[in-house]
């Protein structure tokens, strides 16, 4: 499990590390969409800065966007904080746009888990 969540008040981390799979990318989003937690929330913290690589299969990739739709029916008022190499993070935007999938909630790229938690506190 190449993955760490952590919950605080008004948002929560995913904290990728290593080779993440889409498959991580599910399980992590099943373990925070089905959370009661979650309608409170108003940031995600995804955090790709220690990921060496992300390997998606575009049938995951289509489910991820149906959670992700999903969930952004249940809580509109989220925005996505990305923190991480441009590499990665560029992997898993081109994964994602090759699905035909539109991001469900507004996002934002820091380059530091630091510089995102600054600004979402002070959000």
């Amino acid at each position: 499990m190449p993955y760490r969540i952590s919950w605080k008040p008004h948002y929560v981390i995913f904290q990728y590390y290593g080779c993440v799979t889409s498959e991580d990318i599910i399980e992590s989003n099943k373990q925070v969409y089905g959370d009661p937690r979650f309608d409170d929330l108003r940031w995600e913290l995804v955090n790709f800065d220690q990921t060496e690589s992300v390997a998606f299969r575009p049938q995951d990739i289509r489910l991820i966007a149906f959670m992700d739709k999903a969930a952004a029916h249940s809580n509109p008022h989220i925005t996505i904080a990305f923190v991480g190499k441009t590499e990665v993070l560029d992997e898993a935007v081109k994964a994602y746009d090759s699905a035909g999938a539109h991001p469900s909630w507004q996002t934002v790229h820091f380059d530091s888990e630091d510089e995102a938690i600054k600004y979402i506190t002070q959000s």
